[in-house]
């Protein structure tokens, strides 16, 4: 693949599906449309907030076995400095624990200087505060949110370094790490929605996120490192 049309494909085209989106979440009310059949409006709750399978399991388990896999990646990552065979995968190792631990940093520090609240404390759902789109500003005198974007959700999505430390050893296992992480940052992500704690708008938004974490951290890790290796291996 050519140096344009990768970053066409890695770059150009997720920035552009984003610009849609956000014109989308701004100009029509689908943030709130779709959180609206997680609410009941009689006990005026989200009735699957604090339930066992999405508290203790989805939304804590969940994280954790990112967590887990992250330590594995980096054990192996250590043991590559002894393990012969360990050896030509210590940079993709040292790459995916770095984008691990990097993609959810990034959605956590941007979540804390955020001024968006999550759904559950919106007026219009039980709680205090107005609710603001993506672009509007919080009104003065509202302390700020602090939901945006969805930090549980960035634990599965950092998943799609596998993609990227695949891509030129292994297409079929690439995609299948693409999958696996665009899928389980949705799972996490959708679990929070249910609970009342995160939009849609805010789950995507970690995925473009994480994905320009990966792809940053791909430049500048992975990459040349990679193509040189694949040069060095010679045709098949």
């Amino acid at each position: 693949m050519s140096r344009g049309r990768f970053l066409a494909l890695h770059l150009a085209l997720p920035l552009a599906l984003a610009a849609i989106l956000l014109a989308v979440f701004e100009l029509t009310p689908l943030d709130t449309a779709i959180e609206d059949r997680f609410y009941d409006p009689v006990e005026r709750t989200f009735p699957l907030r604090h339930t066992f399978l999405l508290e203790d399991v989805v939304h804590d388990a969940g994280k954790i076995v990112v967590i887990v896999f992250g330590v594995l990646v980096l054990a192996a990552f250590v043991a590559s400095f002894w393990k012969e065979r360990l050896r030509e995968w210590r940079r993709p190792l040292l790459y995916v624990f770095l984008v691990l631990a990097l993609g959810p940093t990034a959605t956590s520090g941007w979540k804390d200087l955020s001024p968006k609240h999550c759904p559950w404390d919106l007026e219009m759902y039980g709680g205090h505060a107005p609710h603001t789109t993506l672009l509007e500003p919080v009104p003065e005198g509202v302390k700020r949110g602090r939901c945006f974007p969805c930090g549980q959700a960035s634990s599965g999505f950092s998943l799609v370094a596998l993609y990227f430390a695949l891509r030129l050893r292994d297409r079929r296992l690439a995609r299948r790490g693409l999958w696996l992480g665009l899928g389980y940052g949705a799972f996490l992500g959708f679990g929070r929605m249910l609970q009342g704690a995160h939009f849609l708008s805010h789950v995507l938004t970690t995925a473009l996120v994480c994905w320009l974490v990966a792809l940053l951290l791909y430049e500048l890790v992975l990459r040349r490192s990679e193509e040189t290796r694949l040069v060095g291996r010679g045709p098949d």
